[in-house]
């Protein structure tokens, strides 16, 4: 009677080892992507801003999935924090922070990460800073500058910095000017409308809202100064550690970045309709900025970006140099010759409020 119990029991313990391994195949074949599946790897952003053009555009048109990347968007940072900040603690993947100046800042302070591609560039017909003042002002143009109260979001290149380079170009001196400065955005604009304020330095999209009001006008652009497309140059950046770790995942990144930027010269009204709708803002308040064509980052186009650094003491000549915070080991591939007839269907896939 105690063998056969004991072979019973042998019986039950061999079925239940077998069905151990049954359930194990099953829930090992749910995580195994099959031929069809693509896995994404995820690459982590702050909810997108009107700046980063070229990403919403690739994002929204699935240009970083079929590049075999996912995009998580990780919500807007604490009060205070900036992306390069993020991305040095461990929060983010990707920078749209600006400009080259912001890279070397974010360097200098010890920050890991490079610009890996570029990104809109100004023209006369998409500037990225426009200079407005109140309709009624005495100010004509950017040489009646002197003694005028300044509005900047802080002292920075594209900010400070350009009108800095532009009155002393005109002879006069910085000091010629007050500077105001707004750290909320949109509120210079209403400043110089109020009259508190004679001239903004106004970005996407606060440019062209208050254009449309009518209550403003624009002395000059950011192009009127330097007549350059260097003067837009949007840095385009991700950790060193995803650029070393996973050079598969950079490369696609550059992949989808450069076909967003053909398709945005290409669609040039559609995709500032397409951001607009993304970013939560009306039909016309997103003018698409023209982006560089060119596969890699034009060393060139660093100079303005380092010499008015140094001008405003950003930083000392010796304590950093342009090729210190770019790559252009990543080149992307040519854009399908599709992506010409391609649009967008009008419908976006989230929307991001402001």
């Amino acid at each position: 009677m105690k063998k056969i119990l004991n072979f019973k029991l042998k019986i039950i313990i061999g079925l239940i080892f077998v069905l151990f391994l049954a359930v194990s195949a099953i829930g090992a074949n749910e995580n195994k992507p099959t031929k069809d599946e693509k896995k994404l790897f995820n690459l982590r952003a702050v909810n997108p801003p009107v700046d980063y053009l070229e990403f919403v555009t690739a994002w929204e048109l699935g240009f970083f999935e079929e590049e075999g990347i996912n995009i998580e968007f990780i919500g807007s940072l604490p009060t205070g924090m900036k992306d390069l900040q993020a991305i040095e603690q461990g929060i983010i993947d990707v920078s749209y922070s600006g400009h080259p100046s912001n890279i070397a800042q974010a360097r200098l302070a010890g920050i890991k990460v490079k610009l890996i591609q570029p990104g809109m560039i100004d023209t006369p017909k998409s500037p990225h800073v426009n200079y407005l003042v109140k309709k009624d002002s005495k100010l004509k143009t950017l040489d009646d500058l002197k003694g005028a109260k300044v509005g900047v979001s802080g002292i920075s290149v594209c900010t400070s910095g350009f009108v800095q380079y532009y009155l002393e170009s005109a002879g006069f001196s910085k000091d010629d000017v007050e500077f105001i400065t707004f750290a909320t955005p949109g509120t210079q604009e209403q400043a110089v409308i109020q009259g508190d304020i004679d001239v903004t330095t106004s970005h996407t999209p606060y440019a062209e809202i208050t254009l449309r009001t009518g209550e403003v006008r624009s002395i000059g652009t950011a192009y009127d100064i330097f007549k350059s497309a260097a003067s837009g140059l949007g840095a385009r950046s991700l950790a060193e550690r995803i650029i070393n770790e996973y050079p598969e995942v950079a490369q696609g990144f550059v992949n989808a970045m450069y076909r967003a930027r053909l398709w945005t010269n290409d669609h040039f009204d559609e995709a500032g309709d397409l951001n607009a709708a993304v970013l939560g803002l009306q039909k016309g308040d997103v003018i698409a900025h023209y982006e560089d064509t060119n596969k890699n980052i034009d060393p060139e186009y660093l100079k303005i970006w380092f010499d008015i650094g140094l001008k405003i003491g950003l930083w000392n000549e010796k304590d950093i140099t342009p090729e210190e915070i770019y790559t252009n080991q990543f080149v992307p591939k040519d854009a399908p010759a599709a992506d010409k007839d391609l649009h967008w269907d009008g419908t976006p896939n989230r929307v991001f409020h402001r």
